[in-house]
């Protein structure tokens, strides 16, 4: 059995006849999945899920930040059932001026939702919610059986 070494340089897989023909297919898709894809998004594309960042205060609170640019705040819904804190609503499409067409779109627009599962710690009729230039702001305070508070040790 012999053993053939493909040249030391990396590039010296890329020359071989089995691995050129990749390169051309990977440039060859990413030219078609970038100029003829058409629009990705829509209201037929189906629902979209808002980027959250969720965090935890010293102040023992949950805080959940949801990105909605372009949704306007009567277009938002908060709901809590059954420990699962649900944001749904709707980005509309924003129509094109007169002389103005659209030729891309890839923004999503359409119906949202997003399921956040709450911990069973969190008081869900204490939750306060604020909307500023697009980001939502869900607080959802901690029970006050669930925070931690220090024990005295009595030594006789």
């Amino acid at each position: 059995m012999v053993l053939k070494r493909w040249g030391g340089h990396p590039k010296s897989l890329l020359q071989e006849p089995v691995f050129a023909g990749l390169l051309d297919l990977s440039r060859e898709m990413g030219w078609v999945l970038e100029n003829t894809s058409g629009p990705v998004t829509g209201a037929d594309a189906g629902p979209w899920a808002p980027p959250v960042d969720i965090f935890e205060t010293t102040d023992d609170a949950l805080v959940i930040v949801a990105e909605l640019p372009g949704v306007k705040q009567e277009d938002v819904q908060v709901t809590v059932l059954d420990g699962t804190l649900t944001l749904g609503g709707e980005r509309k499409v924003a129509p094109a001026g007169e002389g103005e067409a659209v030729l891309r779109r890839e923004r999503a627009v359409g119906p949202f939702v997003r399921h956040v599962l709450l911990p069973a710690t969190v008081d869900p009729a204490r939750m306060t919610a604020t909307y500023r230039e697009g980001v939502l702001t869900i607080r959802a305070p901690k029970k006050e059986t669930a925070k931690s508070r220090t024990i005295a040790i009595d030594v006789n």
